[in-house]
This record gives structure tokens, C-alpha cells and sequence, in this order.
């Protein structure tokens, strides 16, 4: 079966693009994600090509489907499980109860 190149689900950090071509090559996605820094370093020292590596970075990521055999990851997952603990509010429907209110007069 030929290999196909996606972007990658489960190795994303923006759009997946460095883990699919990680993933195509089998190799760990931070020695692509290293040579792609490396070569936007080296177009960063020429003014005109200076913007060459995001070009070419959003093209892929517009030009490469995701991958339907892997699970997808939402970007909230990257920094690990957020959730937190507290009740839901209820929905009451009905009056607003106020307590521990001081009443004042009102002179006019």
C-alpha cells in the first residue's frame, strides 16, 4: 500500500503539518520541527526570503488533508486537562433570593 502524507492528529502543535511529515518519514516530530526552525533561521538572514518558511508552511497546511485514521485532538489538550471541579450553576427560573441586606430610607 502506498503511503500517503497527512497532517498529523496526534502530533500538532499549530496544524499538524511538521508531525505529518514526522510521521511519513517515522521519525520524531521535534528533528523536523528542529530542521524547520533551522531553515527559517538561515532564510531569516536574506530580507526576501525572510518570509519563504511561513509561506510555504501555511500552503502545506492548507494543501494537506487531515489524517482520518487518527483520533483528532483538540488545541486545549496541548496544555493538558484543564477541567476543574466546580458545581454547575443551577438554572433557577424564579426569583433572585437576597440575603444579609441592610434596608435604608430614601429621603427625597
Amino acid at each position: 500500500m502506498k503511503k500517503k502524507l497527512y497532517r498529523s492528529n496526534e502530533h500538532r502543535i499549530l496544524f499538524g503539518v511538521c508531525g505529518g511529515f514526522a510521521d511519513y518519514f517515522g521519525i520524531d516530530p521535534k528533528y523536523i520541527r528542529i530542521g524547520y526552525l533551522i531553515f527559517a533561521l538561515i532564510c531569516s538572514m536574506f530580507a526576501r526570503l525572510s518570509i519563504l518558511p511561513v509561506g510555504i508552511y501555511v500552503i502545506l497546511a492548507l494543501a494537506m488533508p487531515l489524517n482520518p485514521n487518527q483520533s483528532v485532538k483538540s488545541f486545549s489538550s496541548f496544555f493538558g486537562n484543564q477541567t476543574t471541579n466546580r458545581p454547575a450553576r443551577p438554572n433557577n427560573q424564579g426569583r433572585k433570593v437576597i440575603r444579609d441586606v441592610k434596608e435604608k430610607d430614601i429621603k427625597k
